[in-house]
């Protein structure tokens, strides 16, 4: 067997040939064809007097073909990974710039303001007078994570494996601040009924890592956006009970994005590694129907409560498009090309049913104690299958082609406890504190740098102030850290030729801050409940 040899091959000077009527330099072009047809070009010790004469003898259109099939067996199965692994992406206590003050304790039994309505519209009884909410949190997460990437790839051919493309990284961050809005309304229809509207985001996902970042493979860009816009009623059956329920209308939205790429196949042909680069861009949209409704008892002249409040699985499925930007997406692999398939779809995917157990009590005319469980319901999502992913082939045709890929998620189910407590200072002023455990969803086999998510415990502080009999505003701050560094150790298979790994310690923590305004309407009294 003739032995290839990329020295020789690099030695050479780079020339100019004219291909399909374009002048393209070959110097890292066909220098990458050439290193891919390893049985078809044999370079030995003899010399060409320049590459134009060897693409005359050996025919740029037969190098073509194998150079397409090498390339495509190193990428075009990276698709079936582009979906995200968003563990721990509810945004729970998001609901209410309030509950950020002492971590969402006892919200499904408090009934503080028109906000019940999302959290247990059965405690929208409590509220007796027309209300708007107006609330924003800011969230403000960093995930650093130190390690290394491993891209490997087998050729068949002499040598079996390629030398693995390493990258080394420390404190490389993929954190990106968000803003979560809502609004929430009550109108009593009498003493015993009220009206309740929510406009919340009850799921997110915000991760970025730059398009030359050494866990561009795994991935850069990572979205998930939801709307939910629920009416609500709650009705009092006794004085001592009521029950309460809401219809969820939910929009989704959500954006993968990874680079594909040969690195290893170019790393050993001398060329630079990333030349070959390109964008994988992949957007869909959805619209959900679900529900939520709750029962409250009340006792001891309301100074004792107890809720319970169930949110339904919401399912999705999600439709938009893919696109393939970069050389990869060029017939040739030459030039800058664009690809897109306008028919991307998703499998259903369900989002977790929750379940809250609250409980509130008047300790005396200053303090209240507060405590809740949640469960999440998440061992619903298991996969994420893409359909009509935009890719590069060469068994067919034309190298444009739609593919449809699965990734396993195997997500948990996971639990939440909140404990707080409220103190009235005096007439216009109120303080929050609070504090809780959250568990992840994401199982250590399927964690990877969309979301490194970990068990988190939260500490939490806040207050109201009465400015006005009709207007007061509350403010919250919630720090959230990990109850140890979680660790990414994810193998992406791409195709049977190439894998590969992240390997790394993530250091993750998140600050919540919640500002939030109430308007009772057309009313002279507010009372702090």
């Amino acid at each position: 067997m003739l032995r290839f040899d990329p020295q020789r091959l690099q030695s050479l000077r780079p020339c100019y040939v004219n291909v399909n009527k374009k002048l393209c330099r070959t110097e890292e072009r066909l220098f990458f064809i050439l290193c891919l047809k390893l049985e078809s070009i044999p370079l030995l010790s003899f010399e060409f007097e320049n590459l134009s004469e060897l693409v005359e003898e050996q025919g740029v259109k037969s190098m073509q073909k194998p150079m397409r099939t090498l390339v495509s067996l190193a990428v075009v199965t990276m698709l079936a990974n582009t979906a995200a692994h968003a563990g721990g992406f509810s945004l729970y206590t998001e609901a209410s710039g309030a509950a950020i003050g002492n971590y969402a304790a006892g919200i499904a039994a408090e009934g503080a303001d028109a906000s019940i309505g999302w959290y247990n519209p059965a405690g929208l009884v409590l509220i007796h007078q027309q209300q708007a909410v107006f609330s924003g949190v800011g969230v403000f997460p960093s995930s650093k994570l130190t390690g290394t990437s491993t891209f490997v790839t087998t050729t068949g051919e002499p040598p079996q494996v390629l030398p693995a493309y390493t990258q080394r990284f420390s404190g490389l961050q993929g954190g990106k601040n968000a803003f979560v809005p809502s609004f929430h309304y009550a109108l009593p229809l009498g003493d015993r009924a009220t009206f309740g509207f929510s406009v919340v985001s009850p799921f997110g996902l915000s991760t970025e890592y730059d398009q030359n970042s050494p866990v561009r493979y795994a991935a850069t860009y990572s979205e998930l956006l939801t709307v939910n816009v629920s009416p609500e009623l709650g009705a009092k059956l006794t004085d001592n009970f009521s029950v309460g329920a809401g219809l969820d209308l939910q929009w989704a939205q959500v954006k993968f994005n990874r680079m594909l790429g040969a690195p290893t196949l170019l790393q050993y042909s001398r060329v630079y590694p990333f030349s070959y680069d390109s964008l994988s861009y992949n957007k869909g949209h959805s619209l959900g129907v679900g529900f939520h409704a709750g029962v409250m008892t009340m006792f001891n002249d309301n100074h004792t409560r107890v809720g319970l409040n169930y949110q339904s699985s919401v399912e999705h499925k999600f439709h938009g498009y893919s696109q393939l930007s970069g050389r990869l997406a060029d017939p040739d692999l030459m030039d800058m090309a664009t690809v897109r398939s306008n028919s991307l779809s998703s499998n259903n995917i369900k989002l977790p049913k929750i379940v809250t157990l609250s409980g509130y009590q008047d300790i005396n005319n200053k303090l209240a104690l507060l405590g809740s469980v949640v469960y999440s319901g998440w061992n619903s999502f298991k996969t994420i299958q893409l359909n009509n992913v935009a890719a590069f082939s060469a068994s067919t045709p034309s190298p444009q082609i739609l593919v449809n890929s699965t990734s396993a998620q195997n997500f948990r189910n996971a639990w939440r406890v909140a404990l707080g407590a409220n103190y009235h200072v005096n007439e216009q002023w109120m303080m929050r504190v609070g504090g809780g455990y959250d568990q992840t969803p994401t199982v250590n086999a399927e964690r990877d740098v969309r979301l490194p998510d970990a068990n988190r415990w939260a500490l939490s502080v806040g207050t109201h102030y009465q400015m006005r009999p009709n207007i007061g505003f509350d403010l919250g701050y919630t720090y959230l850290f990990a109850s140890k560094d979680p660790i990414v150790n994810k193998t992406d298979l791409f195709g049977t030729t190439s894998t590969y790994n992240v390997n790394a310690r993530a250091d993750v923590h998140a600050h919540l801050v919640g500002l939030q305004a109430v308007w009772i309407i057309d009313q002279d009294q507010y009372t702090t409940k």
